[in-house]
């Protein structure tokens, strides 16, 4: 196993350059150079499982088994691969896992005085593949430069995405049942849902009250549906005017939710990341 180090500058802050990494719609984008389709399925945050994956022709997965060994955003994150994805099974005793099993891809933000920010990376590899990958992550800084300079979305639009092993029928239901909304739409367990009302239908509203169990704080989370379709989409307006997408894909395994939210001002973008995807990951349960 070797160590290679590459960096490339960014003329953007630590915090937008960590976005355009971790975002599921922006990652896709600069890490096709290593595997067409690539994309991801887990959280950043520290001790997490992820997924580095690419379906083939055939709908299966092949790709990395990881884990988020360390996440300090917006500063470092520090990934330790632990197998591999093989036609869709999870591999941790093969040759090819254990040639890559224990090998670390890190991750370093450094910000500059002058506003931009140094993409570092370090990564461990086999022998013989370091001037491959060498190419490949200069390759992918272009892209991360040509999606700085072409998305307008990059900080103002917020994706997540889950796995269920529900059908899309039954997420479809905890979605837009009251009472079953009561029971998933909240970020932590010190918070709950105690009132749903729904309206489903086009210009229809939504009130959903979110309150701190210790009575401490509460408001009323709520908007106006824009767009529905039974089982595959759930469109809707915020109260504050924000536009929120949700949509649901069929999968052998049950079903994909992908979730995509404009950001608001008063909270960071990772902290707004963690909440949606705490709530996003209870829907899916």
């Amino acid at each position: 196993m070797i160590r290679i180090h590459l960096e490339r500058a960014f003329d953007v802050g630590p915090e937008l350059l960590w976005e355009l990494v971790v975002d599921p719609d922006h990652y896709r984008f600069w890490t096709e150079t290593f595997s067409e389709g690539s994309t991801f399925y887990g959280e950043w945050t520290k001790g997490s499982a992820i997924r580095f994956v690419a379906e083939d022709e055939n709908g299966m997965e092949n790709g990395m088994l990881s884990e988020i060994v360390e996440s300090q955003w917006p500063e470092f994150i520090s990934i330790k691969h632990v197998g591999v994805v093989m036609d869709g099974a999870d591999d941790y005793d093969s040759p090819l896992a254990r040639e890559w099993s224990g090998a670390f891809e890190n991750y370093r933000f450094i910000p500059q005085a002058d506003g931009t920010c140094i993409f570092e990376v370090e990564q461990d590899l086999p022998e013989g593949q370091a001037e491959e990958f060498k190419e490949n992550w200069g390759k992918s800084f272009d892209r991360m430069a040509t999606r700085l300079e072409t998305s307008g979305d990059l900080g103002k639009v917020i994706t997540l995405r889950e796995k269920s092993r529900n059908r899309p029928e039954i997420i479809w239901e905890k979605l837009v049942t009251p009472e079953k909304v009561m029971s998933w739409n909240y970020a932590s367990d010190d918070w709950h849902c105690p009132n749903a009302e729904n309206t489903l239908a086009f210009g229809g509203e939504f009130h959903y009250e979110m309150s701190a169990k210790d009575g401490s704080e509460s408001f009323d989370f709520w908007g106006t549906y824009t767009e529905i379709e039974p089982g595959k989409k759930l469109y809707f307006v915020l109260g504050d005017g924000r536009n929120v997408r949700i949509d649901i894909f069929e999968k052998p395994y049950g079903c994909l939710i992908e979730e995509r939210f404009e950001a608001e001002q008063q909270n960071d973008l990772h902290l707004q990341r963690q909440g949606w995807q705490s709530i996003l990951k209870n829907l899916a349960r």
